[in-house]
């Protein structure tokens, strides 16, 4: 993966201290500073990420999933790319990072994670809105556990739409549905609102309505909604059941470039019980749930094992 460079990606990463787990056990999210520190990395990064949608990749194969092409769809839209690792070498360095894959593997307490997937998101000036959701139902085919290091490429504030957190909303009960985005087709059902209304919700909240209803909260206002806050280069990592999302990007001239990378514990397999979505099951090897290891790689284990496409 770094035939396309000199260098390697660097990144730092603080000790995660006791204080940090405990935070983040408490209200479901961390924020990093600075585990990008060189900041011409960051610049090519950036630049890269938005390559990609304009040109794609360098290694000649497609993304998952590209939400946004240029010329066809609307520019206010937040663009998506799903898996640019696969796509792209540089975005593979940062995604396939062992430090970030250590720091993954700390706070979901395993020997081991896999990539289930990433993002690229692209917020433009006056982007439109994320609607709150969870990370946890896309997943739920393969891992009772998830976490996701969100990375920003740009400054990001709510002066430009960053992504907000409804604190210790990871520990509310579950909505007992299955609203994964490509299994539940019931869009008048609100408690599956959220990953139904993902991109541009007229209400980017509006998807809370049935969580707070089914624990407890006779409103929004009730709920504590942390704006992250971070220069370009620093992180947050949140729990795969915290609620999130983001509203639209007020700017007239600091878009929003951000990724995200889903992480599951490296001894996940396919449910037996929950089929997975399109965008999995085509990765499903016929009678056998293993995740194979060319499409979910492994990026750290405390053994020192990773997966040899991370390597390539």
């Amino acid at each position: 993966m770094n035939n396309v460079n000199d260098y390697l990606i660097n990144c730092k990463i603080r000790e995660i201290l006791k204080q940090d787990k405990e935070f983040y056990e408490k209200n479901g999210y961390l924020v990093i500073d600075n585990i990008l520190p060189d900041k011409e990395q960051v610049d090519l990064l950036l630049k890269r990420a938005k390559d990609c949608f304009k040109h794609g990749g360098d290694k000649g194969v497609v993304p998952d999933e590209v939400s946004w092409r240029p010329g066809l769809s609307l520019d206010d839209k937040t663009r998506e790319m799903v898996n640019s690792w696969k796509t792209d070498s540089l975005m593979a360095q940062l995604i396939l990072n062992e430090d970030i894959g250590k720091l993954a593997c700390t706070l979901l307490e395993c020997d081991s994670v896999l990539i289930a997937q990433d993002d690229i998101f692209w917020k433009p000036v006056n982007g439109k809105s994320i609607g709150m959701h969870q990370d946890y139902p896309y997943f739920e085919c393969m891992s009772k556990k998830v976490l996701t290091v969100w990375i920003a490429l740009t400054d990001v504030s709510k002066e430009n739409g960053t992504v907000e957190f409804v604190e210790g909303s990871h520990k509310w009960k579950d909505n007992n549905i299955n609203n994964n985005n490509n299994n539940n087709n019931n869009n008048n059902d609100k408690e599956s609102y959220s990953n139904n209304e993902f991109h541009a919700p007229v209400n980017y909240l509006k998807g809370l309505e049935g969580a707070i209803e089914n624990n407890g909260f006779k409103s929004i206002d009730e709920l504590t909604i942390h704006p992250v806050t971070v220069k370009a280069g620093g992180c947050s990592i949140h729990h795969g059941k915290l609620w999130h999302g983001s509203n639209s990007n007020p700017s007239s001239f600091k878009e929003r470039v951000s990724v995200a990378i889903h992480f599951a514990p490296g001894d996940s397999v396919f449910s037996d019980t929950v089929k997975p979505c399109f965008s999995f099951g085509r990765y499903k090897i016929y009678r056998s749930n293993k995740l194979e290891e060319s499409f979910y790689p492994i990026t750290f284990s405390k053994n020192g094992y990773k997966s040899p496409i991370v390597f390539d």
